[in-house]
């Protein structure tokens, strides 16, 4: 509430607050990620949701991942100019690796590391929602999530696992991380 005086008279102007209510992130226990990486049929969706989490990676990055961006030998992915238009490296697991060659080996994608409905084409963010919505209606999941739950659930696994929270700053630039 903002309160003017004019000429005299007090008048009351009321202004909306600019805080916003601040909800805690959805995050996924372990047996929930199994439960929804065990769901999708196809081996493109199955690998897609499983490097979000591994990689803790945005749906924005992982669109714009092209097959040159996997360094199989280095076990890194080079994401580029991703969110305030920086680039980063991130590590590849070993599980990410085998699940990635089968997936080359499969699909052979043309540019874009997941093609989208036409060879040259990239997924889209709206395809890559999709996926992850129809998988969930296949498991027992109730919790409201969506592609950035699972950014979230990897940064918090980390923490639960004991990673020094600086360095998970310089992983994940710019996320919040509610702390106790």
């Amino acid at each position: 509430m903002v309160c003017v005086i004019i000429t005299g008279f007090l008048v009351i102007i009321s202004a909306p607050s600019l805080k916003q209510d601040t909800k805690l992130p959805v995050i996924m226990n372990r047996a929930e990620l199994k439960e929804l990486f065990l769901a999708p049929g196809l081996l493109k969706q199955k690998i897609v949701l499983m490097l979000i989490y591994s990689a803790g990676l945005r749906g924005q990055e992982v669109i714009k991942l092209k097959l040159s961006d996997i360094d199989f030998e280095r076990k890194t992915i080079h994401i580029r100019q991703s969110k305030y238009k920086k680039d980063r490296i991130v590590p590849l697991s070993e599980v990410m690796i085998k699940g990635l060659n089968k997936y080359l080996e499969a699909e052979h994608p043309y540019i874009w590391l997941f093609n989208g409905k036409q060879p040259a084409s990239q997924y889209s963010i709206r395809g890559l929602s999709w996926v992850l919505r129809e998988n969930l209606k296949k498991t027992t999941i109730t919790k409201k999530v969506n592609l950035h739950s699972l950014r979230h659930s990897y940064a918090t696994h980390l923490l639960e696992d004991g990673v020094n929270i600086v360095s998970l700053c310089k992983k994940t630039p710019n996320t919040a991380l509610f702390l106790p």
